[in-house]
């Protein structure tokens, strides 16, 4: 492929991204301890220097469904956790996201889809996200039930390895079932109320290959800003599939009711600039 078609290229920060979201959120007990399998995708769970780096404190967790559709690589979709806060030596009780996935997503390029080009495309977001700003990105096979742009829909999320057919994570986006009004939302206002605009992201560790599982040496402080002019309130159902009333991780995190809020960004900005380097 010529250097000058090539769609592998650099992007670094800032940021300024498109998407349509979906943003749930509910309180995690430190006293049920950190579910090492759910927090965490199997490559950052073996490494002990990532997952012991502060400990979790609870608080606050949210499971983020973001379909983009302009960023600095091209439109993809992604799901994001962060479990709550971390105790980070000298900077206090900090949120982090702890497991993220990007999806495999065809994409348009110079007049023509190809799927190669499209996961070279991914690899590298990966990569971007992991040296940009530590989050540990990974690939999933994303299926789609119903429309992600309008309640309700379905998204289950599965590993890379097309042999495998059981689901990891499954969420069911459901509207309130009255008429709610939309409304403006500006994260600049919600810190106001004590929600953070920043995450801290300790060190990642090296995978294979390792220009595209690359680790990283530094503490990263990354701020975000979010805007959506239309926001919406809607149900995120945690049912998992297979799973009966009561029975162990029924709502894929432990002890959480199946359902949740959440709010519902349409068009929505994501704007993300250099991170800060912190020294723990």
């Amino acid at each position: 492929m010529a250097a000058e078609s090539s769609p592998i290229k650099k992007a670094p920060p800032p940021w300024t991204c498109r998407y349509t979201g979906y943003i749930g959120s509910f309180f995690v007990s430190p006293s049920t301890g950190l579910p090492r399998d759910l927090a965490y995708d199997p490559h950052e769970a073996s490494s002990d220097r990532f997952t012991e780096a502060g400990t979790w404190k609870g608080g606050l967790a949210m499971i983020q469904l973001l379909r983009y559709t302009s960023t600095p690589v091209g439109p993809y979709d992604e799901m994001v956790l962060v479990p709550g806060n971390f105790d980070v030596p000298g900077h206090g009780s900090q949120p982090r996201i702890t497991r993220i996935y990007v999806s495999q997503r065809d994409t348009t390029y110079n007049g023509m889809t190809n799927l190669q080009v499209s996961r070279l495309i991914i690899t590298r977001l990966m990569a971007i996200g992991r040296k940009n700003w530590n989050i540990p990105k990974h690939i999933a096979r994303f299926k789609f039930t119903g429309d992600f742009s309008t309640p309700p829909f379905t998204v289950q999320l599965f590993p890379e390895d097309p042999t495998i057919d059981t689901p990891f994570f499954t969420a069911s986006l459901q509207p309130l079932g009255f008429w709610t009004p939309s409304f403006p939302f500006s994260s600049r206002v919600t810190k106001w109320f004590g929600l953070p605009d920043s995450i801290v992201q300790p060190p990642l560790p090296e995978g294979e290959p390792k220009n595209i599982i690359c680790g990283t040496d530094k503490w990263f402080k990354c701020q975000g800003s979010i805007y959506g002019p239309k926001t919406k309130l809607v149900w995120m159902d945690m049912k998992q599939p297979g799973k009966k009333s009561g029975e162990a991780r029924e709502n894929w995190w432990p002890g959480i009711r199946r359902w949740q809020l959440a709010i519902w960004l349409q068009d929505a900005q994501l704007d993300l600039g250099d991170p800060e380097v912190l020294k723990v």
